[in-house]
């Protein structure tokens, strides 16, 4: 380590848990969901990741209920398809983004760009002749406006593949995600959810200017530093998944020594401290922090829990997400969820939601260690009466027991 770092101060566990609740609007108890409410939650997080399994909700709707008293999804939908003030695009994974960030993404379109034309995987789907398949698919969506893979599988059915599964990828699907990645055409609605496509400048009504590379650099970083409180230059890169560790620790360096951001050493649970970079007045703000005392549920892909390696550092929980994995090798169930009370993860409960009977049915429950587990119990049911009274269905608590493995 370099003197400054041994000399830097530490951000402790319990101070880094705080920041990052804070940035991911997690460390005040839910307000009243409206219109206005939903897109400052989007703007506080930056982004919510869109996810397509619908086993209790889908992930970027129970974002927004374990933060938002009385969410409704439409809510959300207005201000991605209507107002426009948030936008569908790519950060670690498929985002709703807030849309004064638009700009920034011209930086990814280029990048994406050179890197999708020298992709065998993405040549091979789009065929021999994929210039030409581009440009007609391009030409159908301004002659036709907006369509989904299926209409222009409609329009142009020499381009669809034999088979038409979901994960199949004819010409011209993999045509318009390219044109989407490269920012030429844009997400203009989703039925249920498959997405609709028209030309960019019609969705986004004007073409941003392009900031400079350093300027973007700059952008990536302060936009995530704000959100994580403290982190490594590998945390702050993957945030938004825009720029390198390499760009951020040449940043950073540079940041601290003006004074914009301090050096500070990061304790992490189980490993030495390590060198990182915090927010200016990182110590004050922690104790700014005074979390409610609503239990509530995280989907899985939640800003708090997106992290593994960080969500195993700071809160000492180990989490997997099993949808993925076979039935057989799961431990914990299809779609597990954790339940957050205060600062700690306390529990996590294997759930679905009954739609035919009006139901959230948990099925397993796996209490944490470290609060009694009778206190643990009746925190995570109350998390899950919240979440079902949120989706407008009754809590359905099949689990019994009430130690570390309640099955």
């Amino acid at each position: 380590m370099t003197r400054a770092v041994m000399s830097a101060e530490l951000v402790g566990v319990a101070d880094a848990r705080r920041l990052l609740l804070d940035g991911c609007a997690l460390a005040t108890p839910p307000v009243r969901s409206t219109s206005t409410r939903v897109v400052a939650t989007v703007r506080k997080l930056g982004f919510i990741q869109v996810d397509s399994i619908s086993a209790v909700e889908r992930a970027h709707h129970l974002i927004m209920h374990s933060r938002l008293e009385g969410y409704r999804p439409q809510q959300l939908t207005q201000h991605a398809e209507i107002s426009r003030t948030v936008f569908e695009h790519w950060t670690h994974d498929a985002s709703l983004i807030r849309s004064d960030w638009l700009p920034w993404w011209s930086h990814r379109f280029e990048r994406d760009r050179k890197r999708y034309l020298k992709s065998a995987w993405m040549r091979q789907r789009l065929g021999r002749n994929w210039s030409r398949t581009v440009r007609q698919v391009l030409d159908a969506l301004g002659a036709s406006g907006p369509m989904s893979v299926r209409d222009i599988h409609a329009l142009m059915p020499a381009r669809r593949s034999k088979s038409s599964g979901w994960w199949e990828w004819s010409p011209c699907k993999a045509a318009l995600e390219y044109l989407w990645r490269v920012g030429d055409v844009a997400v203009h609605s989703r039925r249920g959810f498959e997405k609709v496509y028209d030309l960019a400048q019609r969705v986004h009504r004007r073409v941003p200017a392009v900031p400079s590379p350093d300027a973007h650099v700059e952008w990536a970083c302060v936009e995530a530093l704000e959100r994580l409180g403290a982190a490594t230059p590998r945390e702050i890169a993957a945030f938004l998944g825009a720029i390198s560790p390499a760009d951020v620790t040449t940043w950073c360096r540079r940041a601290a020594q003006a004074g914009k951001i301090e050096d500070v050493l990061l304790e992490r649970v189980g490993r030495e401290p390590r060198p990182g970079f915090a927010v200016r007045g990182w110590k004050a703000r922690a104790e700014r922090v005074r979390t409610g005392s609503i239990p509530r549920m995280l989907a899985p892909f939640d800003p708090l829990i997106r992290d593994r390696t960080r969500l195993l550092e700071l809160f000492g929980f180990d989490y997997r997400f099993e949808a993925y994995v076979p039935a057989a090798k799961r431990m914990h169930g299809y779609y597990t969820m954790p339940v957050l009370a205060g600062e700690r993860l306390i529990a996590r409960l294997d759930l679905a939601t009954d739609r035919a009977a009006g139901e959230l049915r948990v099925d397993r429950a796996w209490m944490e260690p470290g609060t009694s587990a009778t206190k643990s119990v009746r925190l995570a049911k109350a998390a899950a009466e919240r979440l079902a009274s949120q989706l407008g269905v009754r809590m359905d608590w099949r689990a019994t027991g009430g130690n570390t493995s309640c099955k």
